[in-house]
């Protein structure tokens, strides 16, 4: 009986694996300042997530940490469920708070080293639904273009 079980356990994990093919593609499309309150302020991250498989991408939700220029600037996490459609992208806006103390160390970096681009790095961790389904993590390094 207990080998049974084992194999039927074993033939589910190995359907669920099969579903997805490519990882999507995550992009920061914009930055936003929410409401502050002391020395917290609340971003507003959008995200533009693009589904590159052929099947559906439903989630219950994700978390996210941005890096910009090696310092970890941001993170943030959000269960709200999101259903994207093969080839599709859909906006999604993620609320961050940052303390300004740690951040001053960036801000002191951009005024005092001023650069037409900043690096960052995006890492997010996203929750697909499904019994078997397994978290996983895309990482995204780009660059912001500071216009003038």
């Amino acid at each position: 009986m207990k080998r049974w079980l084992i194999l039927g356990l074993l033939a589910l994990s190995a359907c669920s694996s099969i579903g997805r093919v490519s990882e999507p593609d995550i992009a920061i499309a914009e930055l936003r300042l929410g409401p502050g309150e002391g020395m917290y302020q609340t971003i507003l991250v959008d995200l533009v997530i693009t589904n590159t498989d052929s099947s559906p991408l439903k989630l219950n939700a994700l978390s996210y940490r941005v890096r910009i220029e090696g310092r970890e600037l941001a993170a943030g996490s959000s269960r709200e469920p999101l259903d994207i459609a093969p080839g599709a992208n859909v906006r999604y806006t993620v609320p961050a708070t940052i303390s300004l103390m740690s951040s001053f160390g960036f801000i002191k970096d951009v005024l005092m080293k001023p650069k037409n681009k900043i690096n960052y790095e995006l890492s997010t961790t996203l929750e697909p639904t499904g019994l078997f389904s397994a978290p996983f993590t895309v990482t995204k390094t780009d660059f912001i273009t500071l216009t003038p």
